[in-house]
């Protein structure tokens, strides 16, 4: 794990990589599981919102769960963008049995992607524009980092499943600061 935290947070200065590692384990463990699980050698943004998802004391899940967005209701708004993504070309979704291929392996577990690394960027630059107040990336940060993604299968997949990502931003940032 802490290769590829490494990997994430190429750019960042030591001691933020050293409160990336120590913040984040555990919740970029249950992403590369999430990964792993799926058949996938490579980490992407929705993982990482699995895994925040996952963590049910986390205020960042209560938020977002009072919108109805929770690991269950995001998991299956991912198997509904990729059945409809797959059909828009014409492609059916085999049945899950067979897509229970030999697992991809790689030395060092998952790789993050790039759009896991603009997670983590955009995350870093929203944590440094606070200022008077704690500069080091929450949760929270990480969230709003993956749900300001215009393209991809998150927004996708959000959007499909009938989320506003506005509100669940909206959610996450609080009330307005007076």
């Amino acid at each position: 794990a802490s290769e590829n935290a490494a990997r994430i947070t190429s750019g960042a200065t030591p001691f933020e990589e050293q409160a990336f590692r120590a913040d984040f384990r555990p919740m970029l463990g249950v992403a590369m599981m999430e990964s792993t699980n799926r058949g996938l050698s490579v980490v992407e943004a929705e993982h990482i919102l699995l895994a925040i998802l996952f963590n049910r004391t986390s205020r960042v899940t209560a938020t977002l769960g009072e919108l109805g967005l929770t690991y269950e209701s995001f998991t299956e708004a991912l198997r509904n963008e990729r059945a409809q993504t797959l059909a828009a070309v014409g492609v059916l979704v085999p049945a899950v049995e067979r897509l229970r291929a030999a697992p991809r392996q790689r030395i060092g577990g998952p790789r993050f992607t790039a759009g896991a690394k603009e997670t983590w960027e955009r995350a870093v630059r929203r944590a440094r524009a606070r200022r008077g107040r704690a500069q080091r990336v929450t949760e929270t940060d990480f969230a709003l980092g993956i749900l300001a993604a215009e393209l991809g299968t998150v927004p996708r997949a959000l959007a499909m499943a009938g989320f506003d990502r506005a509100a669940l931003v909206a959610a996450l940032e609080g009330p307005p600061a007076e």
